[in-house]
């Protein structure tokens, strides 16, 4: 029997990354209390999130394989989620201005009864976008997406360059949940 497998995520950027690598998957998301524990390094609080957003999924299909993630904008030792209004991205977006900061995602798998969980970091400089900002809150790409912005859409002329797995920024590190996949 093959397993299926299951992405725990309503994410349209994760469903693209895994789309456009041939995987044949289902979407099956729960919603879970996204609080992070703030005693825990930052990898391990989003582990520990992934795993949650996992869990309830795993439970619903025991024997096949379930992926949760959660992707984050870290910046001066702080959490930037998801602006809640433009005054909001407007702020974020000047914060990140000209300064490097990390992305994170966090990635828990289900493969039957064996859980694997890891943290992908990429570095993300931007350089000076003050004069692209009113633009780009105007075209409400930002509404939705972790740092108000999306780097695989209008806001790829913010960034300077990057360290590490453009994917991992987009919302999927697909290399490494690949070899995962693989090492079932």
């Amino acid at each position: 029997m093959t397993k299926k497998i299951i992405l725990a995520s309503t994410s349209p950027r994760r469903k693209e990354l895994l789309e456009r690598e041939g995987i044949d998957f289902l979407v099956d998301a729960s919603f879970v209390d996204e609080t992070l524990n703030e005693s825990l390094p930052i990898e391990k609080r989003l582990c520990d999130l992934a795993q949650r957003k996992a869990f309830p999924i795993h439970q619903k299909y025991p024997d096949d394989i379930v992926i949760g993630a959660d992707t984050i904008v870290y910046f001066e030792d702080e959490v930037i989620g998801k602006a809640q209004d433009e005054r909001m991205a407007r702020h974020i977006l000047e914060r990140l201005s000209h300064q490097k900061h990390l992305v994170y995602t966090a990635v828990a798998i289900y493969i039957g009864h064996d859980i694997k969980t890891f943290c992908e970091k990429t570095e993300v400089y931007f350089r000076d976008i003050s004069s692209l900002i009113p633009d780009y809150l105007a075209s409400k790409e930002w509404v939705g997406k972790a740092g108000a912005y999306g780097i695989q859409g209008k806001a790829d002329c913010f960034v300077d360059h990057i360290v590490g797995d453009l994917d991992n920024v987009i919302g999927l590190p697909v290399t490494k949940v690949m070899e995962c996949l693989h090492q079932k």
